[in-house]
């Protein structure tokens, strides 16, 4: 009976060896096996495991990718993927003519990350002749869940009107989202009107700024 529980409380004080630590994974991929002690915005202290009496050591909190607790919390210190992070956003923009009728338009935008990799968007706005059009869709912007890259290409398709003409627009381009909020994309569309010989290529660049969930 005796030495049932001594192997008993062998084996429980193994699990805890093994699995009663956090992990630090750093920006350069190192995997830190430790006993985190203080964490802050600017730095993480902590203990090393591999040997008895580690002194307290410290570590820019900027240069870790994540943390992982010894109870399963994983902490991403502020690395998620920005359209996970802030689905939601509003810009304002212009756009252009580079084919087509000569002339812009100012352009007013508000979408959502259904995914990190999706988004779906409302367009209003007007030309510099008192017209006005409104266009909604969506893009596909080539990143992945776990991807904190703030600059993604994309390419979309919308529909629209132009001052009652009906269009089908799409958009390719570059979006850049701060781990802030700020946003800005700049893009080259292409606009095909279906009942209509007429099509229009345009530059547009956007700026605004995402909200968290």
């Amino acid at each position: 009976m005796k030495q049932s529980t001594v192997i008993i409380l062998l084996g429980l004080f193994i699990l805890q060896q093994a699995f009663g630590q956090d992990k630090i994974v750093t920006n350069d991929k190192k995997e830190l096996q430790v006993q985190i002690v203080e964490k802050s915005d600017r730095l993480v202290r902590y203990k090393m495991l591999d040997y008895d009496n580690s002194p307290l050591i410290t570590i820019k909190s900027n240069s870790i990718q994540k943390i992982e607790y010894k109870n399963g919390v994983i902490d991403l210190m502020g690395n998620e993927n920005p359209r996970k992070d802030k689905p939601l956003g509003v810009s304002a923009g212009v756009a252009l003519m580079v084919l087509g009728n000569e002339g812009g338009m100012f352009t007013t935008t508000v979408d959502y990350f259904i995914l990190p990799q999706i988004d779906v968007e409302l367009n209003l706005g007007s030309n510099l002749y008192d017209g006005y059009y409104y266009s909604f869709g969506s893009r596909f912007h080539l990143n992945s869940n776990q991807s904190h890259n703030a600059i993604t290409p994309f390419i979309g398709l919308l529909v629209g009107s132009d001052s009652g003409l009906s269009f089908v627009q799409v958009p390719i381009g570059l979006s850049y989202i701060s781990k802030f909020g700020l946003q800005t994309s700049f893009s080259i569309n292409q606009m095909q009107y279906p009942y209509s010989s007429w099509a229009s290529i345009f530059a547009e660049l956007r700026v605004g700024w995402r909200f968290r969930r």
